[in-house]
């Protein structure tokens, strides 16, 4: 109930949310909670195209394929964690610049809550995918296909997922880098004792390039 409770605040009233967090002992379990839920969408929803890519493919090539694959889902798992560390490490850099002053492990744990949005688009985004994937009828590869045409793989990737769940997930994905923003400032201003304009200057440097890499991922598919 507590930790509903804490969600609830850090969705309406962020400020206050982290003015209280700093009052109280560092704790990674929550954030790490966040990260590792949002971590299992992603990997799930890797696992089941590849799953279901797989048994298409050429009988000599499967196993390749589904090794290749495998690693994708740890690659997709480690990464959120990765990002925790690469945003949480150039904010706590940047706001040294404004003179903030508070440790690491603070700033890290803060910037952790900054993923709760993200954990939320891909409650909708995610069955959203997995509905796609699991109903469709996918034809057999064979290896002229693939010695003829390369992409034929992101061909049928195509078939799969529609253009329009993919122009969604763009604007999804607006709307939740815009949110995090919000929260990351916040947990920044909070953590490090800056004014809310340099939090905001030093949140919004990562946060981009973040949201460019979301995008280019989904747009590749294109």
């Amino acid at each position: 109930m507590s930790y509903t409770l804490d969600i609830m605040k850090l969705i309406s009233n962020p400020d206050g949310f982290f003015a209280e967090m700093k009052n109280h002992d560092t704790k990674l379990s929550k954030p790490a909670l966040i990260a590792l839920l949002l971590a299992t969408l992603i990997a799930l929803n890797q696992y089941v195209l590849i799953s279901q890519l797989s048994e298409v493919m050429p009988e000599k090539l499967e196993v390749f394929f589904k090794i290749g694959g495998y690693i994708g889902v740890v690659s997709s798992f480690i990464g959120v964690f990765a990002v925790w560390v690469i945003i949480a490490v150039i904010m706590h850099g940047l706001s040294a610049f404004f003179e903030g002053k508070g440790d690491f492990r603070r700033t890290f744990e803060f910037i952790g809550y900054g993923f709760f949005p993200s954990l939320v688009g891909s409650l909708i985004t995610v069955p959203m995918s997995l509905h796609y994937i699991t109903n469709a009828k996918i034809p057999e590869i064979s290896l002229v296909q693939l010695q003829q045409n390369p992409d034929v793989v992101k061909v049928i990737m195509l078939s799969i997922i529609p253009k329009d769940l993919i122009y969604s997930n763009l604007i999804i994905n607006f709307v939740i880098t815009a949110w995090s923003l919000t929260i990351w400032s916040f947990a920044l201003r909070h953590a490090r004792g800056i004014e809310m304009r340099e939090a905001f200057i030093c949140a919004l440097i990562p946060t981009v390039l973040f949201a460019i890499y979301q995008i280019w991922s989904i747009l590749k598919l294109l």
